[in-house]
């Protein structure tokens, strides 16, 4: 037998670090004070969307939660996700609920079912399996119509057959209330015939289960609660939408709670403002004491047109912006929204009354509509307060995937400072590219080696030597402290043209 090769070339396979995941800064979180069966289980504080239908299958058309994320994802480009949060309002009692299985949407309809002359599906109700066999669909003109054949095998049993037509789903439900028997997934006993359970969208894999709920109480609770027990729960969320109305306290509040998560979990929010009072510029209106604080962080639209979650779609315009594109950063200003009435009769006194606040609103200008001003209330513009939070999650992801990714380690000496710097300007080079930074003369005090005056191409990282690191960082294992300048590349928004001519 031949000796092992190990014993001349011996390689050792090392193991890659799993590195940490930059927030999705394009998440925006509805908060509804309406239930639906998801919210049964108290423990239940979101679901995971990502388009209105499935909002409208949940809630209804004719809730406010379908109304604000139909104007969300209205934006374009389109958000990918949304969550919808609970948020207790009002102590409320929910009543029993059924157990269920809610089938995902159908990509069919119920000719596939007119052929089948023979149908048979299985499933468990508790401990029982309960058969159904002998399904004639050959005189089906509806899905209604499918569910009155299978129901007609069910009488003897406590379940039936329910078509949703708004969500095109199949629900199999109790017909008891209240915690008991659950369901197991439809699945092909072999009855003999044609098996219909693939045609149900209730299988493994295509469903929801739903246990039966008793009745059950939910204390009221504050817009503050409501956020932090979501962001207990699931941190990957950046915006703030609420689709039920709430008053100026419940608007200061939730911005209050917004401002206190710091850079690390930064959150903006969205409002919309329909009251043509709370544009103007006096001690009693609520806007007015925001926008005195100017915090960057609430953008707020006005519409008297009746579209009561215009910024709902403003605030999807404004956070679905690519971050890792070439000239994907956008300034929100100018941007058309489809779910919204253009305002063609704002008056300049009103127009100014919204940009004193920092108050966007959605007008034509020479017959063309847009958004004016992409702004959060108090003036800061949108796309530097969304920029920069992406700027800032990039580079601390960035840094702590350099520290813990080496195979070894990186050392506490300039030429480990250096290979950390280094791996942050890959961040800095992005949002050049992306359009956010970009060149020009630095205005601020003197920085390193940067100085006044100075022309800074988007970015400037810079740290002192290890030579001045006192004992006790060293001991703590710290790195030097980097100082970051950047150079946001700002956007056009207006422009004054000078007309010269000669005879």
């Amino acid at each position: 037998m031949s000796l092992p090769i190990s014993q001349v070339v011996d390689v050792i396979l090392q193991q890659s670090p799993q590195g940490a995941q930059k927030r999705d800064l394009s998440v925006v979180a509805i908060f509804t004070n309406e239930m639906c069966d998801e919210y049964n289980n108290p423990d239940s504080r979101y679901i995971v969307v990502s388009d209105a239908n499935q909002v409208a299958s949940l809630f209804g058309t004719n809730s406010d939660a379908y109304r604000a994320a139909s104007a969300l994802f209205s934006a374009k480009p389109k958000p990918k996700t949304a969550i919808i949060a609970r948020y207790v309002q009002e102590t409320v009692t929910i009543p029993a609920t059924y157990s269920k299985i809610n089938g995902s949407a159908l990509a069919i309809s119920y000719i596939h079912f007119k052929t089948i002359t023979d149908g048979y599906l299985s499933f468990y109700y508790g401990s029982d399996q309960i058969d159904i066999s002998g399904l004639d669909f050959s005189k089906v003109s509806n899905m209604d119509d499918v569910t009155k054949i299978i129901n007609a095998k069910l009488e003897d049993h406590q379940v039936k057959f329910i078509f949703d037509s708004v969500g095109r789903r199949f629900i199999l439900s109790s017909k008891t209330e209240g915690k008991g028997s659950n369901f197991g997934y439809v699945f092909n006993a072999e009855l003999g015939g044609t098996y219909i359970g693939h045609l149900t969208n209730l299988v493994d894999g295509k469903c929801t289960l739903i246990n039966g709920e008793d009745a059950a109480s939910y204390n009221k609770e504050t817009p503050a609660e409501a956020l932090s027990k979501l962001q207990n729960q699931y941190q990957n969320w950046y915006g703030v939408y609420f689709a039920n109305t709430i008053n100026d306290a419940e608007l200061i509040e939730a911005h209050d709670w917004i401002i206190a998560q710091g850079v690390e979990n930064a959150k903006v929010m969205a409002f919309t403002e329909t009251r043509p009072a709370n544009i103007e510029y006096v001690d009693t209106n609520v806007l007015k004491t925001l926008s005195m604080r100017n915090s960057g962080r609430l953008m707020v639209q006005y519409n008297n047109k009746g579209n009561t979650h215009a910024a709902a779609e403003l605030m999807g315009i404004a956070l679905t912006t690519v971050w890792n594109g070439i000239n994907t950063a956008k300034t929100v200003k100018f941007k058309q929204q489809v779910s919204v009435t253009s305002d063609d009769k704002i008056t300049i006194n009103e127009a100014n009354k919204c940009r004193r606040l920092g108050i966007n609103y959605y007008t034509d200008y020479a017959g063309v509509n847009m958004l004016a001003e992409g702004v959060m209330l108090g003036g800061t513009f949108i796309d530097e307060t969304t920029g920069l939070d992406a700027f800032i999650n990039a580079v601390q992801i960035q840094a702590f995937n350099t520290l813990q990714g080496q195979p070894t380690k990186i050392p506490q000496t300039d030429r480990g400072q250096e290979i950390l710097i280094s791996s942050i300007k890959v961040i800095g080079e992005q949002f050049i590219d992306n359009g956010f930074l970009g060149s020009g003369k630095w205005t601020l005090g003197d920085l390193g080696g940067l100085s006044y005056g100075d022309q800074i191409n988007g970015y400037y990282f810079y740290s002192d030597s290890f030579d001045t690191q006192d004992i006790a960082d060293r001991e703590a294992r710290k790195m030097m402290p980097i100082n970051c300048a950047l150079k946001l590349a700002g956007a056009g928004h207006s422009v004054d043209i000078i007309v010269q001519f000669n005879r």
